[in-house]
């Protein structure tokens, strides 16, 4: 029975760790990698060991889907390392009429980091979560 109950909990909980809300003025910046997109700096929303979400303004393609990102708060001054990452999801906010300039919201996985990487994000996220997502 409790084979049967754990299943259950694996097809309904996709998320492996525990996604946190993060504090105001928590930044993203976003390193496309290439000489046609310049950095952008957009606002964290959460962040979890395996991933985070962000909202940008602009269309899709103005973020490439597969690239580097460094986190920065705002107290104390914090830049973590390059972090490689994957797209998961990338869609309009609700309540957007949809433009050119409407705010978008982007969900990322992380690609494999080593020991001390992992360190360094775990407590990079005790430093600016709020709460439980």
């Amino acid at each position: 029975m409790a084979g049967v109950l754990s299943s259950f909990k694996k097809i309904f909980n996709r998320r492996q760790q525990k996604r946190y809300f993060v504090k105001d003025g928590t930044l993203v910046v976003i390193s496309p990698g290439n000489v046609e997109n310049e950095e952008r700096a957009v606002q964290l929303i959460d962040i979890s060991q395996g991933g985070m979400a962000f909202i940008y303004k602009g269309p899709a393609s103005a973020i490439e889907k597969s690239s580097l990102l460094q986190v920065i708060t705002q107290k104390p001054p914090y830049r973590t390392e390059s972090i490689r990452f994957d797209t998961v999801s990338d869609v309009p906010v609700s309540g957007n009429t949809p433009t050119s300039e409407s705010f978008r919201r982007r969900g990322v996985k992380f690609r494999w980091m080593g020991f001390f990487d992992e360190t360094a994000l775990k407590n990079l996220i005790d430093e600016i979560k709020i709460c439980e997502k």
